[in-house]
């Protein structure tokens, strides 16, 4: 091994993937944190509101990242994209927003692990893509995992829960033009859009009940968007020290962050078949996640070939 690769290999006396691991977790910690001031905000404010104070807060911790990049990460030809991508990205917090105003946090949290899962679908009706049967067997057990945590003809339906799982789906749909933009974008550049457009987009919706936040709101509200922010940061800097396969997964261990936060600050504990629920949708998610990636480049390689 040559001198020149080790700086390539270790960042501070620890590999590039370990530190990978570890901005992961800490952007989920964030996302976590984020999640949680919600219920705080959401009850004094709306959760619409709240979703648009997220991201209007989080413009101003974004200037220093304009500034760096002198002004490049505004440069695009796909402002049409960006929009469709960005409206996405409002509708999907607002949903998870009122969602986790409405529910115990880590039962909106679970449910919207169903993203996963309904990305598998989308890419079948969407992409037309090839899905085995191990996959298809995964997303199915996936969802009887919420039926486990609804129990439908068991308990009363609370309408509430159809939030996060409707979030789902539309980060699904996200996913999608994520993906596209990926494909001439940088992250950067991603970021400050779907941070522009989310915050005018919300803010309009939430202007008919719009309501002066007390101190104590806007404060939450500031570190709301300076965790979210962060997060955001964290996470895609965890993909570039790391393979997505080695890191994507730590996303799920924003569940028991929350789950204890949700103790400690609200006194929710969670039941034992939202406990059951979780496990499997979160398992059928993990193993589908990990499947795909596995895939990924026997596919690539495929296509090389032909």
């Amino acid at each position: 091994m040559s001198g020149r690769d080790e700086p390539d290999r270790r960042m501070w006396g620890l590999p590039r993937p370990v530190w990978g691991a570890i901005s992961m977790a800490a952007g989920v910690a964030c996302l976590a944190g984020n999640h949680s001031i919600v219920r705080v905000v959401s009850d004094e404010v709306g959760g619409v509101e709240t979703s648009a104070l997220r991201f209007l807060w989080a413009i101003p911790f974004m200037i220093p990242w304009l500034l760096r990049e002198r002004g490049a990460v505004v440069r695009t030809k796909r402002h049409g994209l960006h929009f469709v991508s960005a409206a996405l990205t409002a509708v999907t917090t607002a949903l998870l927003f009122l969602g986790l105003a409405n529910l115990p946090l880590a039962l909106a949290t679970t449910l919207n692990f169903t993203a996963p899962l309904f990305t598998t679908v989308m890419a079948v009706v969407l992409l037309k893509e090839r899905v085995d049967l191990a996959r298809w067997a995964a997303t199915v057990i996936g969802f009887c995992g919420v039926v486990i945590i609804l129990r439908p003809g068991f308990v009363a339906f609370d309408p509430a829960v159809l939030l996060p799982i409707a979030s789902a789906f539309t980060l699904s749909l996200w996913y999608f033009t994520l993906k596209r933009l990926g494909e001439t974008e940088s992250t950067a550049t991603v970021t400050l859009y779907q941070t522009i457009w989310a915050s005018l987009i919300l803010t309009l919706l939430a202007l008919p009940e719009w309501q002066t936040p007390s101190w104590t709101a806007t404060f939450l509200s500031i570190a709301m968007g300076a965790m979210g922010t962060a997060a955001i940061f964290l996470m895609a800097r965890a993909f570039e020290l790391a393979d997505a396969s080695l890191v994507a997964p730590f996303d799920y261990a924003r569940l028991p962050f929350i789950a204890l936060i949700a103790f400690f600050a609200f006194g929710e504990v969670p039941g034992v078949f939202t406990v059951i629920g979780a496990v499997v949708i979160v398992g059928a998610a993990f193993y589908s996640a990990r499947r795909e990636a596995r895939a990924t480049p026997a596919n690539a390689a495929a296509r090389q070939g032909e």
